[in-house]
């Protein structure tokens, strides 16, 4: 079959919408990018509705069923991806519903989309869940997706099920985060504010700890991916050390 050469096609278009946050929400799909991202859905039990590749992309047509798959020109490559230069497949995959966070987490307020995927792959990496704040970028949209590297498929991304306590950062005076004292029988849920006003006066109150992250040479401050995914390093350590929390993925 010929590849599909214009990027005015009609699936094609209705997989250009789904850069929207509101297509994305109203449809219940978004975008992956790449073949790591595409081998990462598939191995976890998605199933795309549609992928769109080069023809020559043998690999990539080979992780989905021959009647998703659709060839398609570098020109309509380019439209679909909000990369340049993309090498593809670009896949169209149903958004899951929110999961039940049941162990210790990140709580996610930045709007930016590279420290989004950042935190989601420190929590990953660190055996953390990821709870969205009602002001945080949309944490299915393809640039977190693609900053996630596939992280997403390796977590748990939802609701608190559990009373978690809050860990928010401070500049000063909080507790040593190599050092944190924290109850056992709880999960806990590490607050992550957005990159230019940080965490708001409410959040800091409302949390059961503090902590600092010691720095020298007059740094004022950290980028908000790399202080949660300290905090979130630092959490699984002392959990280590206190036994596991009784609730489990």
């Amino acid at each position: 079959m010929e590849p599909v050469r214009s990027p005015r096609n009609t699936r094609v278009a209705r997989a250009v919408r789904l850069h929207r946050a509101g297509e994305r929400a109203q449809s219940g799909l978004t975008l992956l990018e790449g073949p790591h991202l595409l081998a990462e859905a598939v191995q976890a039990g998605v199933e795309p509705i549609e992928v769109f590749g080069l023809e020559s992309d043998e690999d990539s047509r080979s992780l989905v069923p021959a009647d998703r798959w659709i060839s398609v020109t570098q020109e309509v490559l380019d439209r679909l991806a909000p990369t340049e230069s993309p090498r593809g497949p670009i896949a169209v995959v149903p958004i899951p519903d929110d999961g039940s966070v049941t162990r210790d987490s990140v709580t996610i307020g930045t709007t930016d989309p590279g420290n989004a995927g950042t935190l989601i792959r420190s929590a990953a990496a660190f055996g953390l869940d990821v709870v969205k704040s009602e002001v945080s970028v949309d944490l299915w949209s393809p640039k977190v997706l693609r900053a996630g590297a596939g992280a997403h498929y390796r977590t748990t991304i939802g609701r608190l099920q559990h009373r978690a306590g809050l860990i928010a950062t401070v500049v000063e005076g909080g507790m040593p985060a190599e050092a944190m004292d924290l109850e056992r029988d709880r999960p806990w849920s590490i607050l992550v504010g957005s990159e230019a006003h940080g965490l708001t006066a409410a959040a800091i109150r409302s949390a059961d700890r503090l902590v600092t992250i010691p720095m020298v040479g007059g740094t004022e401050s950290l980028n908000a991916g790399v202080a949660g995914s300290i905090l979130a390093y630092e959490l699984r350590r002392w959990r280590n050390a206190a036994g596991a929390w009784r609730a489990s993925r």
